[in-house]
């Protein structure tokens, strides 16, 4: 026997205690305070395996559960790749050896080990669980090495499976293994300090083991507030510490896994209101009041990434809005709100953590509301939708270091669950969406007012809407199995002929109007479009047949032509088939060599018969008009209605010789002026409901261009024609006239001085000259102002020469505008002075100003905006300004009149004098035309007239004004009739508005 095996422990101890009380107090007290130690230590480790067993047991419930809750529609629909992306969201789970899906006989649905799917369970505890007769959570094993749980998943009360969890129990053995590390250190020193404690410790240890004991009871009560409260150095006090730092350590493990139970908890709760509820705003809305209540969050919100890179708020908890309602984040890095938690998470597309969110520099902008909010950690993971990121959930705790490693994957995994929710809800909108177009498409079938046909490859009808048989007049059932040729709705086209099909195959559509019949066996036009469908592999599966019946359509065509090409009253070509017609006649004649000719004809005097016996009549003539210009020309020769009382004659092939064409042209010409004399017999219909005859003369003014091919195109032609026609008119009427080149050049002069006025008005070249005029005396008066417009070529150009063609141009009004502008400037500078402030000035204006609607507005206008005084001017007008529309002329006048504005009568007696029109006209003045006074003789017709017109004058108490005064017998004539105001070369040339106001000066 070796020395090692001779050793006996008690033996030294009890020689150790021999040789003192000291040491055998000491020994026997810490023998003693040894065994409460070891039992202590044997108590706290035994309770805390039970609590690890029990919380690993508690957990692998919690994962049965969950997974028999969320993978029961999928084990029902038998959907293995469901059931598979299921167990991917336990894969992870801390501590997991396996999850399987059973199916009721034992069958592995699916696992997380890929091997084991599809295989059957045949071990004892399975067999245990598949025995049940009652379906209900079961604990299969629990020891030091594992636990094993099931769970059933059960669907409307019906058991279809069992979910089961196995988890390993390595961590709760390195727990008991720290702590029973931690009790043998304790014990090991609480031996070294006991040998070395002294007899006069044993009396004061007695009341610290008994407060050790009461700490150890309360324990074993299951307290875990109690605290030892030895604070000395001895080592009862030091094992009193180690004691509170293994119940510290134990009750922050107790946290934690209480923590993680709550977010365990949490996730199942959310998995279910993912499976519950339906609508995307308040399933994010419910989670995140779940975290929030569950994992006692003070904060938790879900961001939605918008277009412009700003995070906006899709639903939060309701425990704290202020700091959502001003929270602002953009996923920019270089915007001030970019570095968010949230933000950094959306850009890095994995989970941020912050566990001290007040100590980050770079989110300082969020930290006052922080700090008002409570909040001290944020975690923030990122939310994918569709394998995009959609945005982000953010979670907000109260206290730092919140988020450990196992929160943060738990809180993953419930992120992915929502990201597969939010990917149900879009595969659910596209599905409701897919229905609703099939639906649509499945009413535009049926409702579309088009025939459709819908055969097979093989040509065979499958399908026909209601439209189809309303144009066909076939039933459905009469069609489907048949094929085209069999129904034969197609004569013409062999029931769609090969050439369409093979187009049809060709092109992969075909359409074309086509002849179909009726089943009744009427024939009508149709408009057919075919299209070729095929399948993603490009093979041929249908044929899409649509038509439509164009009968109407192709009428509608033929009213449209018509229209578009004929004039609607006498059936005749219009302006623009005559112009196209032109256009051929041009170009054959250049081929052929030939001359032909374009008559323009205007009925004379047909406005007098539209204007007295109404439009009627006037229609009927018209129509009579066409018909005796066909009756006239050649079968060749075209008549067209130009527009209004104006026809146009196309005749074509006269001659190769000019001259003979030329007679040629004449003699059709005469005839339908010998047509035209004929007299119109026109039916009027009376008033009390019957119909007279109605006999009316009338002739035409008819205008000849000749032609020879190309050299001149139709418009040209056209206005060629229609000038000769003009010619005609003031030759008399009833007459036929010539082109003449000479007007052509006459018309191109026009053209230019139409140019040169427009140019004139905008570079300036008008000014106002103005002319005195005096009473008996000589006394100025007034002055009348004269428009000169100084040409840079032409020179001094004449008003005869451009009025009338500014009156015909419209540009008149242009004019008319400046001569008022400058007229009212010149009455404002004479009323600032003394010599000129009494005098007043004319302005003549024409009727295309008085006309105009706004014309009294624009006088208050100008009259305001330069100064004048309105009763020191006077509007000079003719008789034709007020003709046109004398009721418009007198309104606008007296509301002139009403401004201050007088008028007056130029030219008067030269025109249609009406004495009617001039005693309503509120007029002050008259004046005596120039050409009564030029040729004026003591006995003469004009002397006559102006004695007249001063009488007229005196009795409308009109003042009477002669113009046109150039001697001294000229002025004595018509002071001797009593005429007191004068204008003329004789007192004045008209003058610059400097050289009349010098007139005044000194």
């Amino acid at each position: 026997m070796n020395t090692f095996s001779r050793f006996r422990p008690w033996q030294v101890l009890r020689r150790f205690g021999r040789q003192s009380l000291h040491r055998r107090l000491a020994l026997a007290f810490g023998g003693v305070s040894l065994l409460m130690m070891l039992g202590l230590a044997g108590l706290l480790l035994k309770q805390q395996q039970n609590f690890l067993d029990q919380a690993g047991i508690l957990r692998a419930h919690t994962l049965a559960n969950s997974l028999a809750n969320g993978s029961g529609s999928w084990v029902l629909a038998n959907d293995v790749a469901g059931l598979r992306e299921v167990l991917q969201g336990y894969e992870k789970t801390p501590n997991l050896i396996r999850a399987l899906v059973l199916s009721p006989r034992g069958q592995v649905l699916a696992s997380s080990r890929n091997d084991e799917t599809g295989l059957y369970v045949t071990d004892a505890l399975s067999r245990q669980l598949l025995e049940q007769v009652t379906p209900e959570p079961a604990l299969l094993l629990a020891d030091r090495h594992m636990i094993d749980v099931a769970a059933p998943i059960m669907v409307n009360q019906r058991l279809v499976g069992w979910a089961r969890i196995e988890l390993d129990q390595k961590a709760t053995q390195a727990s008991l293994r720290r702590v029973a590390w931690v009790g043998l250190q304790f014990i090991a020193a609480t031996v070294l300090i006991l040998l070395l404690v002294s007899l006069w410790l044993s009396n004061s240890l007695i009341k610290p083991l008994q407060s050790l004991m009461a700490v150890a009871s309360a324990i074993e009560t299951g307290s875990r507030s109690e605290r030892s409260e030895l604070r000395g150095g001895d080592e009862i006090s030091q094992l009193g510490l180690s004691l509170n730092h293994m119940l510290d350590t134990l009750v922050a493990s107790e946290q934690q896994l209480d923590l993680l139970n709550r977010v365990y908890a949490a996730w199942t709760e959310s998995v279910a209101a993912i499976v519950r509820d339906a609508d995307e705003r308040s399933l994010l809305k419910r989670i995140c009041n779940i975290l929030a209540e569950k994992i006692q969050l003070r904060l938790v919100f879900v961001g939605r990434l918008d277009a412009t890179g700003r995070v906006v708020i899709a639903a939060h908890s309701d425990n704290e809005s202020n700091y959502v309602s001003n929270l602002h984040i953009d996923i920019d890095p270089d915007s001030p709100y970019g570095h968010a938690v949230l933000a950094n998470a959306i850009r890095q597309k994995q989970a941020c953590i912050q566990n001290d969110f007040l100590s980050d520099a770079g989110t300082q902008i969020w930290h006052k509301a922080a700090r008002e909010a409570g909040i001290k950690s944020v975690a923030a993971f990122p939310l994918l939708r569709n394998r995009q990121i959609f945005g982000g959930l953010a979670v907000y705790a109260e206290k730092t270091d919140f988020f450990s490693d196992n929160i943060i994957t738990l809180l993953s995994g419930l992120v992915n669950d929502m990201s597969y929710a939010l990917d149900n809800f879009d595969r659910e909108r596209q599905r409701k969406q897919s229905e609703i177009e099939l639906a649509l498409a499945a009413s535009v079938f049926e409702n579309s007012q088009e025939g459709i046909m819908i055969t097979d490859a093989d040509k065979t009808i499958r399908r026909v809407n209601l439209m189809f048989s309303v144009l066909t007049g076939y039933r459905a059932e009469e069609c489907i199995g048949k094929t085209p040729e069999q129904i034969g709705c197609w004569p013409r086209q062999t029931a769609l002929n090969l050439t369409i099909w093979d187009n049809t195959d060709t092109q992969q559509c075909w359409q074309g109007e086509v002849e179909s019949r009726r089943k009744d066996g009427l024939h009508y036009p149709q408009w057919l479009s075919i299209i070729k469908v095929v399948n993603g592999e490009g093979c041929l599966t249908h044929y899409v047949v649509t038509f439509t019946d164009i009968t109407e359509r192709k009428l509608n065509e033929e009213r449209i032509y018509k229209l578009a090409f004929y004039d609607p009253l006498t059936d005749l070509p219009n302006r623009r088939l005559l112009l196209e017609k032109m256009e051929a006649a041009l170009t054959a004649n250049q081929r052929k060599g030939g001359h032909g000719a374009v008559m323009f004809l205007d009925l004379d005097r047909f406005k007098i018969l539209n204007d007295t016996q109404g439009h009627n009549l006037g229609d009927q003539l018209l129509i009579e008009a066409g018909k005796r210009l066909c009756r006239s020309v050649r079968e060749v020769d075209t008549v067209a209605r130009h527009g209004g009382d104006e026809f146009v004659v196309l005749l074509e092939e006269l001659s190769a010789d000019r001259q003979i064409a030329a007679v040629n042209a004449q003699k059709i010409g005469n005839k339908i002026l010998a047509e035209m004399n004929q007299v119109y017999r026109l039916h009027q219909i009376n008033a009390d409901g019957g119909v007279s005859l109605v006999e009316h003369h009338s002739s035409a003014s008819i205008g000849v261009a000749m032609f020879h091919g190309l050299d001149v195109n139709s418009e040209d032609l056209l206005k060629q024609a229609d000038m000769a026609m003009y010619q005609a008119k003031q030759a008399g009427r009833n007459t036929l006239c010539l082109f003449d080149p000479q007007m052509q050049a006459g018309l191109n002069k026009r053209a230019a001085l139409e140019a040169d006025l427009r140019s004139g008005l905008e570079q300036n070249q008008f000014k106002l000259f103005y002319q005195i005029q005096v009473d008996r005396q000589r006394r100025a008066i007034g002055a009348e102002a004269l428009l000169r417009w100084d040409h840079p070529l032409r020179g001094t150009v004449a008003p005869a020469e451009f009025i009338a063609l500014a009156e015909e141009s419209g540009l008149i009004v242009a004019l008319g505008n400046f001569a008022l502008r400058e007229a009212c400037a010149a009455l404002a500078n004479w009323a600032r002075r003394p010599a000129m402030a009494g005098l007043s000035l004319a302005v003549n204006i024409s009727a295309k100003q008085l006309s105009q609607q706004d014309f009294v507005r624009q006088m208050q206008s100008l009259l305001r905006q330069t100064g004048a005084d309105p009763r020191r001017l006077k509007l000079e007008i003719t008789e034709d300004v007020v003709l046109g529309n004398v009721e418009n002329a007198i309104a606008v006048m007296r509301a002139l009149n009403k401004l201050g504005v007088e008028f007056a009568m130029d030219d008067f007696g030269t025109g249609y004098s009406s004495l009617a029109y001039l005693q309503r006209l509120p007029l002050t003045q008259l004046k005596i035309d120039r050409s009564f006074i030029a040729e004026l003789r003591n006995e003469g017709n004009n002397a006559a007239i102006i004695r007249t017109v001063l009488a007229l004058g005196d009795s409308l108490n009109l003042q009477i004004i002669a113009e046109g005064v150039e001697t001294e017998p000229q002025q004595a004539y018509l002071t001797d009739c009593g005429c007191r105001y004068f204008q003329g070369y004789l007192f004045g040339n008209p003058e610059t508005l400097a050289q009349f106001n010098a007139r005044f000066m000194g």
